[in-house]
């Protein structure tokens, strides 16, 4: 049934929820997904209107029930937006806002202060930690989504920092880490590494020069100049032409035989991937705290990664090597260093997952999101109440 024919009325004690995002499919961005399932699964009291703004089917993976309701539209910047809106905060009232992304945040806000109603921006990656720095009019808008919203969640501490570098005020900001299905990331039976074939790099994510998989090929070539035996990953997608100087690199060093370049591959099938890849490899100039090297963890494999955001959260003294961002020697180094040690990426591996499973849950997430939901609820309570 479409929400808004819905003749469904707010019952006492129920916690309404409009979740307010552009992309809510299954795989690109996951981690909304496990969110909405890991509240919902864990508190009763709670509904969730999931609002997307892009032309997406329902979510796969969601639990759709009498809890769960999501409108797709094709944008928010439209007459139609402005009319959901008001139907909803008039009809639905909901108790709080959760938005992804600072320009979509910006807009649900004029219709949540209309309606008094509480509102939460959740920060996630280079909307807070590299576009303010390099561009003025996301400086801005990060300015104003810090003004407008009562609170700001991000994925890591080195986000959080950064908000506070911007002049957002301290008790507005809280660190939430995302969860991992440490269940469906996870290898029973890992065989670690030996020089008896080849080391296995993987990377996995868009092809882009943020994401700087050029340099991983750049390190390439020096491992085959030195007779090292390896084989490299590479899975995602992206700019076309990114995609074609990679072809090019590798093209042009002979590493057609070292180095295979696949498309996307579906969320569910990346364990099956990362099962035979000893290294995770992530040369990227910036991040929040990316989730792929969270699962890559749970996965038993070693890191290299670049001392950027929240890479230096997830970084474990044995199991991880940082280096510098643009750097292809350091790369190689960090290859070759894990080669002449494979007892480490067996030692490194089981650190990494034991460290995921500690830290990473998505219960726990459910619990401290949903104590944010509550207290923001109350507040609104409180203050409607005087």
């Amino acid at each position: 049934m479409n929400f808004f024919d819905s003749k469904k009325t707010k019952t006492k004690g129920k916690l309404r929820v409009l979740y307010f995002t552009p992309f809510f499919t299954y795989g690109s961005e996951n981690y909304l997904t496990n969110e909405v399932n890991a509240v919902v699964r864990n508190y009763k009291n709670i509904e969730f209107l999931v609002y997307v703004t892009t032309n997406v089917k329902q979510n796969e993976v969601i639990k759709y029930s009498d809890r769960i309701s999501q409108v797709n539209r094709i944008s928010y910047k439209s007459l139609l937006f402005i009319k959901d809106m008001l139907k909803i905060f008039i009809k639905y009232k909901p108790d709080v806002v959760h938005s992804h992304y600072i320009v979509p945040s910006i807009f649900v806000n004029f219709f949540a202060k209309l309606f008094k109603v509480p509102t939460i921006f959740h920060g996630r990656g280079k909307d807070v930690n590299y576009f303010p720095y390099f561009s003025v009019k996301s400086k801005i808008l990060l300015l104003i989504a810090g003004r407008l919203n009562n609170m700001i969640l991000t994925v890591g501490k080195s986000m959080k920092d950064n908000c506070l570098r911007f002049k957002i005020a301290k008790n507005k900001v809280k660190v939430i880490y995302n969860g991992i299905d440490f269940e469906k990331f996870n290898v029973k039976e890992k065989i670690f590494f030996s020089n008896q074939h080849p080391l296995n790099l993987l990377n996995l994510g868009v092809f882009s020069r943020e994401k700087g998989q050029h340099l991983i090929i750049e390190a390439c070539k020096k491992l085959k100049d030195n007779n090292i035996e390896f084989h490299l990953t590479l899975i995602g997608d992206g700019n076309p032409r990114y995609r074609q100087k990679l072809v090019a690199l590798i093209n042009k060093y002979k590493l057609n035989d070292y180095v295979e370049l696949m498309g996307w591959v579906e969320h569910k099938s990346l364990p099956n991937y990362m099962k035979n890849a000893d290294v995770f490899v992530f040369p990227s100039i910036t991040e929040g705290l990316p989730n792929v090297v969270l699962e890559a963890m749970s996965m038993k494999l070693v890191l290299i990664l670049t001392r950027v955001g929240g890479n230096l959260e997830l970084a474990q003294d044995i199991g991880s090597i940082l280096v510098d961002i643009n750097n292809p020697q350091q790369l190689y180094e960090a290859i070759l260093h894990y080669y002449n040690n494979p007892r480490e990426i067996e030692i490194g591996g089981e650190i990494n997952r034991s460290f995921i499973v500690k830290t990473f849950s998505w219960d726990k997430h459910a619990k401290e999101l949903y104590n944010v939901y509550n207290l923001l609820a109350k507040k609104r309570k409180d203050i409607n109440e005087k």
